[in-house]
């Protein structure tokens, strides 16, 4: 079984060594190319041997699952757009939603009356990953 040049289509979902999920696309599929630099080396590599229908557990160290630092990867907000019920502790681990609901770990790392400052780099959030993914389909690229 060889997955790679393909589009494949997988659900899964994404949590930490304490059981803790950080992302659920059990409801809403994803689909891409089975082709390196897409996804996480781990995850590629995973998909690529798997038949449709299969699940597999994938841990992946928290040296390999993230890329370098960036200054990119801190995020202010300001204090006004997050909801006073909210509790913010600086130091302690968050979880951030972008406007499609996927989250992303960070934690904070500043926090004033004007602003929550927010780190995603993996120094800031150091964790490993796991992931349990299903493969639902298998398909050949699209033609450019």
């Amino acid at each position: 079984m060889d997955n790679t040049g393909k589009m494949v289509k997988v659900a899964y979902k994404g949590f930490f060594d304490d059981g803790s999920v950080f992302i659920d696309q059990t409801e809403q599929p994803i689909e891409f190319p089975c082709l390196d630099g897409w996804m996480p080396p781990a995850f590629i590599d995973t998909v690529r041997g798997m038949a449709v229908g299969e699940t597999r557990q994938v841990h992946v160290g928290a040296n390999e699952a993230y890329e370098e630092r960036t200054e990119e990867r801190v995020m202010e907000v300001e204090r006004a757009k997050i909801p006073a019920s909210v509790k913010l502790v600086v130091g302690e681990m968050v979880n951030l939603e972008d406007p499609t609901g996927q989250t992303y770990p960070a934690r904070l790392v500043e926090l004033t009356d004007e602003k929550a400052v927010f780190d995603l780099n993996h120094e800031a959030i150091a964790k490993a990953l796991n992931f349990e993914m299903t493969l639902l389909d298998v398909a050949e690229l699209p033609s450019r």
